[in-house]
């Protein structure tokens, strides 16, 4: 009798023990690629000598240089160029050129990209979705673990989801 009860109690410690440790991070696609700092590195004495980024030079579309990069790149790569859509996106994990300027645009795909120009009023209900945008005015996030870049002047900004980053650059 003790052998079934073992089976459970043995397969949550296997799995406890598995989880130990994992880590979930988000990473910006318009940031250069920064690694977690080793243990060596974060006990260094002070006055130990540390290197600085290079600042970035700002494109002249409001974009940092990698931010428009990664843009046109992504850009090269739509599976799908269209004007602005009448209903919502929906197609997960595809990468969706929107040309021209768009009075409402709502976004519910996750783990995709999409890369518009001018956006009255943004909405995005997916999660793990990547949006660059020229202008935006209104932005609203219901989903999580999404990035919103834009080059204009800073919308207004409605997150509800979490773990969601949405700033200029």
């Amino acid at each position: 009798m003790r052998a079934p009860r073992l089976m459970p109690l043995l397969s949550l410690a296997l799995l406890a023990a598995g989880l130990t440790g994992c880590t979930v991070g988000i990473v910006d696609p318009s940031e250069p690629s920064q690694k977690a700092p080793t243990q060596e590195q974060t006990s260094q004495a002070p006055d130990a000598e540390k290197e600085t980024p290079e600042a970035e030079t700002p494109a002249t579309s409001g974009l940092s240089a990698d931010g428009q990069e990664e843009r046109d790149r992504l850009i090269a790569a739509a599976t799908t160029t269209m004007p602005c859509p009448d209903g919502p996106l929906t197609a997960d994990g595809a990468i969706v050129r929107v040309e021209g300027a768009c009075p409402e645009l709502v976004i519910e795909i996750d783990a995709g990209v999409v890369i518009a120009d001018d956006v009255d009023e943004l909405t995005l209900e997916g999660s793990g979705t990547v949006v660059y945008a020229e202008n935006l005015g209104v932005v609203t996030v219901t989903g999580s673990a999404s990035s919103i870049f834009w080059s204009g002047a800073t919308p207004t900004v409605h997150d509800s989801g979490s773990s969601n980053t949405l700033r200029k650059g």
